[in-house]
């Protein structure tokens, strides 16, 4: 490994300063140093590269072989140094880094050019840092494209238009994949939700799919070990869901989507099947609606299933008889809208007890629960609904590559690494940084 030593000497006032002018004066020096260390390193690794394959200027040293070919005759050895030319990164996470980069002569055909571009990552006119763009759309996953620009303006004093976020986060949406393999034997939630995208009027339906692998503790919160299995944007769930058809999941967490439900019991049909608790008891509101009844008359009936589901006396049998119990009344009543609401969900309402695996503890009753709702997945489709209601309408590719990228930034750091080709760590673990920092003051 060369090893360099960079010497630095700053000339800053000596008095005259309270704490925050100092903290403003050395962030405007931060500012300055960076980029004047980064063109630094970057021309002085160039010059031991060559004294390395070269050997020293004018000692006429026999050469080794060099780590790159002439791109005329392919030649690996026998180059002479042939100046510099300038080369500017206007976009970096240190702001404009300018520095030059050396070229040599291949002394078989004479063909003069620079190997550095290769070596250090640079494509051809390139004005950004992979690095930089990563942060960027990092940003633009959480907030507006405009609103993105404006904190890194703010923040890294880099100027970058919204435009080219854009083109950043389109460019590496359409390599995102998501691994269907995490549902294999696992609890998978499914959700919708609707995104203003496409030609229609009240947007279009955006699929999400999530396979629960763990619940764990951190700092005495619960966590949950979560991994998006397929995502869909404008398509059926026969679409979004074809991958995750070739695997076998454990069981399944659905809401009270007619389609979806179809969808996953003529699937799935090996598969425990669960639905969600919460769209249980709250989306019986509009089929009481459809039959007849006011808010106040509906809300006694959904009032009963609330008990049965979230507060159940005796054993899971005698739950499913008590819902029984309730599909007659409503039918008796003539809310037959209603019975039938229940009646096609009853047969999936108590998996989570009837076939539980462990993820969560019941104190009251002493028993062991299945994950019981798709909470979690309602919680990330909040996330995507925040970040996509911008007051504009999205195109159906923008706003799957974008939703993409943030489910991978927020879920598998390693897939988002090799999007942008960022190392898990910039130096080796055994390099040493020693900053020595000395003061003399002077009149």
């Amino acid at each position: 490994m060369l090893k360099m030593e960079i010497h630095l000497e700053l000339n800053v006032p000596s008095n005259g300063l309270d704490v925050n002018q100092v903290i403003v004066l050395f962030q405007q020096i931060q500012e300055q140093i960076g980029p004047a260390l980064a063109e630094c390193y970057l021309e002085t690794i160039q010059a031991q590269l060559l004294d390395q394959v070269l050997g020293p200027k004018w000692a006429n040293a026999p050469q080794q072989e060099a780590l790159w070919a002439c791109p005329e005759c392919g030649s690996r050895q026998g180059f002479k140094r042939r100046g510099s030319y300038p080369r500017v990164l206007r976009k970096s996470s240190l702001g404009r880094v300018e520095f030059n980069l050396c070229q040599v002569t291949c002394c078989s055909c004479e063909h003069t050019f620079s190997p550095f571009p290769d070596l250090l990552g640079l494509e051809p006119y390139q004005v950004s840092t992979t690095e930089f763009q990563a942060k960027a759309v990092d940003v633009a996953c959480q907030t507006s494209y405009a609103r993105a620009v404006e904190h890194i303006r703010n923040l890294a004093h880099v100027q970058i238009s919204a435009t080219a976020v854009h083109r950043w986060v389109q460019g590496q949406g359409t390599e995102v994949t998501l691994d269907e393999m995490q549902a294999d034997q696992h609890t998978v939630l499914l959700d919708s939700t609707k995104v203003c995208a496409g030609d229609k009027e009240r947007g279009c339906s955006l699929n999400l799919a999530l396979s629960v692998r763990k619940r764990y503790w951190t700092n005495g919160r619960p966590r949950m070990d979560i991994h998006p299995v397929c995502f869909g944007v404008d398509e059926g769930w026969s679409e979004t869901g074809q991958a995750l058809e070739e695997t076998n999941p454990d069981r399944l967490v659905f809401d009270g989507d007619e389609g979806l439900g179809n969808w996953v019991t003529k699937t799935f049909t090996d598969s425990h099947k669960q639905r969600g608790t919460w769209h249980l008891v709250r989306q019986l509101y509009w089929p009481l609606w459809k039959d007849g009844l006011g808010k106040a008359q509906a809300t006694r009936w959904i009032e009963k299933l609330r008990n049965i589901v979230y507060h159940p006396a005796g054993d899971v049998k005698q739950s499913q008889r008590a819902l029984q119990t309730l599909i007659h009344q409503l039918a008796e009543a003539g809310l037959h809208r209603a019975a039938e609401y229940l009646a096609s969900a009853a047969p999936y309402a108590f998996t989570y007890r009837e076939h539980p695996d462990g993820l969560f503890f019941d104190d009251r009753r002493f028993e062991s629960l299945a994950i019981s709702s798709t909470s979690p997945a309602e919680r990330q489709m909040r996330e995507i609904n925040r970040r996509t209601d911008v007051g504009a309408r999205w195109s159906v590719p923008g706003v799957t590559n974008l939703i993409g990228l943030d489910l991978v930034r927020r879920f598998d750091r390693e897939q988002w690494r090799a999007l942008w080709q960022l190392p898990e760590q910039a130096v080796h673990e055994s390099s040493v940084v020693n900053l020595q920092v000395s003061a003399k003051a002077e009149p």
